[in-house]
């Protein structure tokens, strides 16, 4: 079973994560993913303390980004 973390936590690895795929044209893709993902987290989740799944806030991320 996955473990619940923090929205926070999530928004700073992806943050981290994009910084490094921007400045690669092959991972450019990825790197926009990840903030549109942040984006989508900062947008449902004001209390960024609140835990969440990742995996299944991923999911339903992924059933709405029209990039």
């Amino acid at each position: 079973m996955e473990d619940k973390v923090r929205v926070s936590i999530v928004i700073q690895s992806m943050l981290n994560d994009a910084m490094v795929e921007v400045h690669h044209q092959e991972l450019m893709d990825e790197g926009q993913e990840r903030l549109r993902f942040v984006k989508y987290l900062i947008h449902h989740y004001s209390n960024t303390n609140q835990e969440i799944l990742v995996d299944f806030v991923y999911e339903q991320f992924k059933k709405f980004d029209n990039k």
